[in-house]
């Protein structure tokens, strides 16, 4: 997973395992990637993943390593370091898609138990900087 051109990209590897999962309304788009010198293609085959499931469930007074950037409004950003249990959500993000972004979080994504293990299982993890949240 890298950032290419603003747009989330994921090997081939990595979208064999997110099909298998449920993405909300997001999907996956076949996508040719160049080399820097904007002739050369790239190998390997990419997918854009596109974001769309939200949820509104990160408890933000439970989540102290949070920062809101932004005094009069109520967007939060995660710690530059994530470390396991930086944020807390309610039980409720358990259900639904297994990949969402919290509706009050910038620059973060959250994936189910179920699906970080599929991706660990898979060696495509380390690009996701996984990280444990607490279920309140």
């Amino acid at each position: 997973m890298f950032n290419a051109g603003g747009t989330w990209t994921v090997s081939a590897a990595c979208a064999a395992v997110l099909r298998q999962y449920d993405l909300g309304d997001g999907n996956l788009y076949p996508v040719k990637l160049i080399q820097h010198d904007r002739i050369t293609p790239a190998e390997g085959e990419y997918f854009c993943l596109n974001f769309e499931a939200q949820k509104t469930a990160v408890l933000t007074d439970q989540s102290p390593r949070i920062t809101k950037p932004h005094p009069n409004h109520d967007i939060w950003r995660p710690p530059g370091a994530m470390q396991d249990n930086d944020i807390a959500v309610t039980v409720s993000a358990l259900n639904g898609p297994d990949l969402w972004m919290d509706t009050q979080m910038r620059r973060a994504f959250f994936v189910s138990d179920a699906l970080a293990q599929a991706l660990r299982a898979a060696k495509v993890s380390r690009p996701f900087k996984l990280r444990k949240c607490i279920v309140v």
